[in-house]
């Protein structure tokens, strides 16, 4: 499976309201668990390696994005540092496809309240 083949796996887990992360023991725990079915149990589980991979490498970046800076006037700093954490967490991407994917990280919700507080 490629990286595109998990990430369409992922949209369509996050399309039926379903929230992936990883459970302290490297598996994998899927919320909602009233919203699974057999199918999507199914994906999950002829995917699920894959899907663990997936996830660790996007905490791994999450872990390693830049922080918001201190006193920064320039927008462009803290948008970089928003975007750079954003695109690699799959929290803060789901949370932007509408209000039944959740909110963000707490890493991404500091980092886009100064983005979006900043003054221009």
């Amino acid at each position: 499976m490629t990286a595109t083949a998990v990430e369409t796996v992922v949209a369509q887990l996050s399309d039926a309201g379903l929230k992936l992360s990883l459970v302290p023991t490297g598996g994998l725990a899927v919320a909602p668990a009233s919203h699974l079915t057999a199918e999507l149990r199914d994906l999950i589980r002829s995917s699920k390696t894959l899907l663990i991979d997936w996830l660790t490498a996007a905490n791994d970046a999450a872990i390693h994005a830049p922080e918001s800076p201190d006193n920064a006037v320039d927008w462009k700093e803290l948008a970089a540092a928003y975007y750079a954490h954003h695109f690699g967490c799959p929290t803060c991407i789901a949370a932007g496809r509408g209000r039944r994917y959740g909110q963000c990280c707490n890493v991404g919700m500091v980092l886009w309240q100064a983005y979006s507080t900043c003054p221009i």
